[in-house]
């Protein structure tokens, strides 16, 4: 048995409405623009931490730690469609977070913080919430994204409440990866 995981932290949209409506914006993003492969609907989630592959007993020694986190819950609005590292050159199309988005960002420090205490060293780059909704394998024209970008870029799939995350193993298969949730911290 390998005990690697490729493992990531992760805040899931389970709202079977939400989703419908992410699927919905994905729908509204022109293929005429740009190759893209659409996220499959029922992996969309905010990353809060990629570890990659990992040791199943890191995993462990990762929950013991994060289960110092007490989560008050909170409601955040799932708004905004952009990409990075632009929508000139987008590599990945994402929703974002509207409102609350600043006790996403502080969860996101503390968990980083006690990931330190054990040897995790913080990200480099400036946490943004976003939940990826597609992947851009190449621009045909870079003026229609754009437009096609910023036509969408206002929508507001909804509202949901914030009260944990999960630490999830990815497996990659063929068609595309598979999510399964090893342990949450509520």
């Amino acid at each position: 048995m390998n005990n690697l995981v490729r493992a990531f932290l992760s805040i899931d949209i389970d709202d079977q409405a939400l989703l419908s409506r992410v699927s919905q914006v994905q729908q509204r993003l022109d293929p005429q623009a740009a190759k893209m492969k659409l996220v499959e609907i029922n992996n969309i989630h905010f990353t809060l931490r990629f570890f990659g592959d990992t040791p199943i007993t890191r995993i462990n020694q990762i929950r013991d730690q994060l289960e110092k986190i007490e989560i008050e819950p909170f409601e955040i609005v799932i708004a905004g469609v952009g990409a990075f590292p632009n929508n000139r050159r987008p590599r990945v199309v994402w929703i974002g977070v509207t409102n609350n988005g600043q006790q996403v960002q502080d969860l996101k420090l503390e968990i980083d913080s006690l990931l330190n205490d054990i040897g995790y060293l913080p990200e480099r780059r400036k946490y943004t919430p976003h939940a990826t909704i597609a992947r851009v394998r190449h621009v045909k024209d870079s003026g229609k994204i754009v437009d096609n970008l910023e036509e969408i870029a206002n929508e507001t799939i909804g509202s949901m409440t914030i009260s944990g995350f999960n630490m999830m193993k990815s497996t990659l298969m063929p068609t595309g990866p598979v999510y399964d949730i090893l342990w949450n911290i509520q």
